[in-house]
């Protein structure tokens, strides 16, 4: 068994010689650091790092001036970037911090994820990056190294022991993200971390593949992963239309969207569900899992049945909902991704 102080020793001294130098790394100002958060959801390193962080900045430089904007100021230099529903998730997000925090990002993970389009992910780690919290900013490929070197422990809980070992949260998650990318890429690893990441080790990085799901090959697309929430009340479920911004404007859809790095797909329906609609619901596993294949992209989708469990739905988004019984569907013009969804909600007992 690996041990944690040990690791996180030799990891920091690797990453003092190999980390890479990019500008929100240059930063502790909370804003700065979601800014670069949520850019990196979608978009490669080299491309946020040249064409859209930099630009943000000099057009947004403060939470205050961002707040200030309408979104027909932010979408020119969000444009590229895609995920329109993430550009417009920080405006209102700007909002809230400069209404209710008098300008100040709070510190608590909680009041963090309170936010739209702030998962525990992104809380994680704008709490490591500004304020040097001993936090596990735990992305899938934080995830694998941690499930590589320690196969028998919780994820979690290892990585909160290592983040507890090491001198600094802000290097011990600059210094993972770097090694995980090393590792990626095939580049060879030196000093200590020579003696923990063995050929034999290094081998179940390329060797161990995720399972596809469904039962198909995976086709080498990038890959967006959404959760939809099939919210059921007295034998109806919840529908919404489509909201100016997105393709398919006015088209009906059950509400969701895509999960984060580091979320599971039950947190991220409910943080979807939060943002779009103002209510928390309880989860159930799902029910039913699509993958869509387009040109450049595979859209994976999995529908959740769920209920209300605090508040009234409100449509935060501008979107058109109702409610709306299995056998009346056919009257709403759905995309077409709901269609299989739509045939097993109409067969299951209400």
């Amino acid at each position: 068994m690996i041990d944690p102080a040990k690791f996180s020793t030799a990891l920091e001294k690797w990453y003092d010689v190999h980390g890479r130098t990019l500008p929100w790394r240059e930063t502790t100002n909370p804003y700065q650091i979601w800014v670069s958060e949520v850019m990196l959801q979608q978009t490669q390193v080299p491309r946020v790092k040249k064409d859209f962080y930099p630009k943000f900045l000099e057009k947004f430089p403060t939470v205050e001036s961002l707040a200030q904007a309408k979104w027909q100021e932010v979408y020119p230099v969000w444009r590229g970037l895609g995920f329109y529903s993430r550009g417009k998730n920080m405006l209102r997000t700007a909002q809230k911090i400069v209404n209710d925090f008098n300008g100040e990002f709070p510190r608590e993970q909680k009041d963090l994820e309170s936010f739209p389009g702030i998962g525990i992910y992104t809380a994680r780690a704008i709490r490591a990056f500004a304020w040097d919290e001993s936090v596990a900013a735990i992305d899938t490929n934080i995830q694998k190294i941690i499930k590589v070197l320690w196969p028998k422990e919780d994820i979690e809980k290892q990585a909160q022991k290592l983040v507890n070992a090491a001198s600094s949260g802000r290097i011990w998650n600059n210094a993972m993200m770097d090694l995980a990318s090393a590792i990626r890429t095939g580049e060879t690893l030196d000093g200590e971390l020579t003696g923990i990441f063995t050929e034999d080790i290094l081998k179940k990085f390329k060797t161990e593949k995720k399972k596809p799901s469904p039962k198909k090959k995976r086709s080498g697309k990038f890959r967006i992963e959404v959760g939809a929430a099939c919210i059921l009340r007295d034998g109806k479920y919840l529908v919404q239309t489509r909201p100016m911004g997105k393709s398919f404007v006015g088209q009906w859809e059950f509400p969701g969207g895509k999960r984060e790095k580091g979320e599971n797909f039950r947190d991220c329906v409910k943080r979807e569900i939060r943002e779009e609609l103002g209510v928390d619901v309880s989860v159930r596993p799902h029910f039913c899992e699509i993958l869509v294949e387009f040109e450049r992209t595979e859209l994976l989708l999995r529908f959740h049945r769920c209920q209300v469990q605090k508040g009234e739905p409100k449509a935060l988004e501008g979107q058109e909902f109702r409610w709306v019984a299995p056998d009346k569907f056919h009257g709403l013009s759905f995309l077409e991704t709901n269609a299989e969804c739509i045939e097993k909600l109409k067969k299951m007992k209400v």
